[in-house]
């Protein structure tokens, strides 16, 4: 009998998570306000600034995700990039690059570099959960 119960007591949280959250949904949409990420308009992206045969750009970790969330780059000039997570209102508690092997935590108001030679292509970088995400656009 107490595996029934069990069942019983969490198919009526599981319930009443869900109706609360439909609920918030609806007074959300009932608000009028406009859904923050929906129908984004993605920014350019942002170049790099040259200096002594290196690239550097800065990229911010704000409640928004990574800003800017492009980067280009040209093939072949060493890059540092730069992050500084200015917030902790999102998952992005590190940055990863998979095609660079490149994972770093980002500390709370600390600035990281990441040092790498950009080759031709897109890639993107994201949050460890792969969650919020960029792009680096390298010619």
């Amino acid at each position: 009998m107490k595996h029934k119960t069990t069942k019983v007591l969490g198919g009526a949280l599981l319930l009443a998570a869900l109706t609360l959250s439909t609920a918030a949904f609806g007074e959300w949409q009932a608000s009028g306000k406009a859904n923050p990420y929906a129908n984004r308009t993605p920014a350019p992206p942002a170049q790099t600034t040259p200096q002594d045969g290196v690239q550097t750009a800065t990229i911010e970790v704000t409640g928004k995700g990574f800003e800017p969330a492009s980067l280009k780059l040209q093939v072949g000039t060493p890059a540092k990039v730069t992050f500084t997570r200015k917030t902790d209102e999102t998952c992005a508690k590190e940055v990863v690059i998979k095609d660079y092997n490149l994972k770093r935590a980002l500390p709370l108001d600390e600035a990281v570099t990441l040092e790498f030679t950009p080759r031709k292509g897109e890639f993107s970088f994201a949050c460890g959960m792969n969650m919020l995400k960029g792009k680096l656009i390298v010619e």
